[in-house]
């Protein structure tokens, strides 16, 4: 008897089906593709190894949530290793988030595939996303806080009379409560995401922005939700107040740094070009001001994630520490809006039909900006690299071609290689960042004895000598160099110093004359190059005199 064989269509496998394989793919590929991790990672490692003695570091500026979840690894597992492996777990779970809010807020599944993919490939996000750094995780919380959010609104449209409309209200407010308190413990954005979600359960969905503000509806929304944001501001105060009695937050160094900051022509324009050329394809603004009636409703219907990215906004412009990397969790956000543009746009769009010349001023002048801004700034996720800049003009060239001549598919296609082509270059760029004061630092750590000093400010000289597998017969300090006294026969005799680090990877313009102190002789050096700039960290020996 012959059974009929079952054949696998793969007509009826879902389009996001392929954006989660492709994820996976990606990320698998690029697991260990950095040499090494940034500064802060380090810091962040660091704090994890003080967790599991039982113990914070007193000079650790960031919360505790991202060091307590890296604390937690196998012992015969590389700390590095499990940083990595736990900002995967929230990436993933970050793209599952995002995919539910797509359903929520674009009914169009072809535009949902086409906003995951822009999610996944992000320059930005994409970058951090395989760095052991607290960003993604703390863009996890906010996404999950926003579609609690949603429920939330969602078990409003109860009947009041129905029994369990209560329990829904309350259960909602208090997972959004505990989500809100583990997003501070994260990172300090996590009160700004609070206030926004705050005022979200305040004045629930009404429209508040962009239209006449009429006083008595607003007093009627606090008088009737007042309860309800007590209980989300109570369960959030709960989550976080074990670690506020463990240690004040207002004392952190996080508030001093805006002060240190020199604000001029630059700053702006580094924080304008973040925001502009955040999505990998410069032509996205475009859609977006085109379809601005349908953004605008959009930011209108949703107080909360409106809140949010506006305060986010002012934040980063306030302390560009880390610009681009802390519009991280406002990229999926960007990222929905767009989506949203696009389908708006393309709903209409005649196809095959030239497009009216006019149409490309903008997007031209925005490769112009993106190609200025390149020349001047040369921010990392703007690819520093000649040959892969070129390319990536090239490409946006012709997919501006493409859309003049309405060939949206061709359109589409050749901004899904910009953006694959975009945020490729910006890793394997700086994969190797970081390489020589890592080596350094392990080399060191497993063939001296004694103690070395060094000018390192990243952390990394301090993790690999004294946390990574720390021995009893090496100890590392941090040394300021620009005081070349420290460098003297008498300074290095009076404090016992064995050997000293010097590097330039914190500051490429660092330049010392080692030649000039006869009694350090040089016993290792580690060399590499991004672009025209050479990095380097040299190990010299302290020649005693008997």
């Amino acid at each position: 008897m012959n059974l009929p064989r079952k054949t696998i269509s793969f007509k009826n496998i879902p389009a996001k089906f392929y954006a989660y394989l492709l994820f996976i793919v990606l990320h698998v590929a690029l697991f260990n593709v950095n040499a090494a991790e940034w500064g802060d990672s380090y810091r962040i490692l660091r704090a994890s190894e003080y967790i599991r003695q039982g113990s914070y570091p007193s000079d650790e500026k960031r919360p505790p949530l991202f060091s307590a979840l890296t604390a937690i690894r196998p012992n015969s597992v590389d700390p590095v290793v499990w940083g990595r492996v736990v900002v995967f777990i929230f990436s993933f779970l970050s793209l599952i988030v995002f995919d539910k809010l797509t359903q929520i807020y674009i009914k169009n599944e072809k535009y949902r595939f086409v906003s995951l993919i822009l999610f996944i490939l992000n320059p930005v996000y994409l970058y951090w996303s395989i760095r052991v750094m607290a960003d993604v995780p703390f863009s996890f919380f906010v996404l999950l806080t926003f579609y609690l959010l949603s429920k939330y609104y969602e078990s409003l449209k109860q009947k009041e009379t129905d029994k369990d409309y209560k329990i829904n209200n309350f259960k909602s407010l208090i997972f959004m409560g505990i989500v809100c308190g583990l997003s501070i413990l994260t990172r300090f954005e996590g009160y700004l995401l609070f206030l926004s979600v705050f005022i979200g359960v305040i004045f629930s969905q009404y429209e508040i922005f962009f239209k006449k503000i009429k006083i008595k509806e607003l007093f009627y929304l606090i008088k009737k939700n007042w309860k309800k944001a007590i209980v989300l501001g109570l369960t959030t105060l709960i989550t976080i107040l074990p670690w506020l009695l463990y240690r004040n937050p207002l004392e952190s160094e996080y508030f001093e740094e805006p002060s240190r900051r020199t604000y001029n022509f630059n700053t702006i324009w580094i924080y304008l070009s973040s925001i502009l050329y955040i999505f990998g394809f410069t032509s996205a603004f475009f859609f977006i001001i085109k379809s601005s009636k349908n953004v605008l409703d959009f930011l209108n219907r949703n107080i909360s994630i409106t809140t949010f990215m506006i305060v986010e906004l002012l934040l980063i412009l306030v302390w560009p520490a880390a610009i681009p990397r802390l519009f991280l969790p406002l990229i999926p956000f960007f990222v929905l809006i767009l989506t949203i543009s696009l389908e708006s746009y393309f709903k209409n769009y005649n196809n095959g039909k030239k497009t009216d010349l006019l149409i490309l001023v903008g997007p031209v002048f925005l490769l112009f900006f993106y190609i200025l801004s390149q020349y001047f700034l040369k921010l990392q996720f703007l690819v520093p690299v000649k040959v892969a800049f070129a390319t990536i003009v090239l490409i946006q060239i012709f997919s501006l071609l493409s859309f003049y001549f309405g060939k949206v598919k061709m359109f589409f296609y050749l901004v899904l290689v910009s953006i694959t082509f975009w945020s490729i270059s910006a890793i394997f760029n700086h994969k190797d960042i970081y390489t020589a004061i890592k080596s350094a630092g392990i080399y060191a750590r497993d063939n001296l004895d004694g103690k070395i000093v060094f000018n390192d400010t990243t952390s990394i000289a301090d993790w690999y000598i004294n946390y990574s597998y720390p021995q009893k017969d090496l100890i590392g300090e941090k040394w300021d160099f620009s005081d070349k006294k420290r460098l003297n026969y008498e300074y290095l005799l009076e404090n016992d110093v064995s050997y000293v680090l010097v590097t330039n990877e914190d500051n490429s313009s660092f330049d010392l004359n080692m030649k000039n102190f006869k009694h350090l002789k040089l016993i290792q050096s580690f060399r590499y190059n991004i672009g025209s700039k050479e990095f380097f960290a040299s190990i010299f020996e302290f020649k005693k005199i008997n």
